[in-house]
């Protein structure tokens, strides 16, 4: 490594992407314009928060919101995510790697964490029509 970046970003291996010892979740994320799986490898790793802090429309106070965020490493991915893209992600509901994966829709990718790799993917579950 040459530089304390570049150490920060592989350092995510452990942190966002270790399934056995650490935090990774394993995840399939879709790419809007090709249909297809965004990473190279089976699943994609990554932390994922179930739950977010948010602001009451109408108070302004602070609340917790019930909507995940995926967290994945910038170079886990075969392109970044551009704002206004409506990617697909695949996951667990809850932090279990063995969980069974649902649908979600992820708009309003942020790389709050470009500068040391990683990207926030803002998810809300689809919901099956009923006829």
């Amino acid at each position: 490594m040459t530089n304390l970046r570049e150490l920060a970003e592989a350092d995510l291996a452990i942190t966002l992407e270790d399934s056995v010892n650490g935090f990774g979740l394993p995840g399939i994320l879709i790419d809007p314009q090709t249909g297809v799986k965004a990473h190279t490898a089976d699943e994609i790793f990554g932390q994922i928060i179930y739950d977010t802090s948010g602001v009451d429309s109408e108070t302004g106070a602070p609340i917790i919101v019930h909507r995940a965020v995926f967290v994945v490493r910038r170079s886990s991915l075969l392109r970044v995510p551009q704002p206004g893209e409506l990617w697909v992600v695949h996951m667990p509901t809850i932090p279990s790697r063995t969980a069974p994966k649902e649908t979600f829709v992820c708009d309003n990718p942020r790389e709050d964490g470009g500068s040391i790799g990683f990207i926030r993917l803002y998810c809300t579950r689809t919901k099956q029509a009923t006829p």
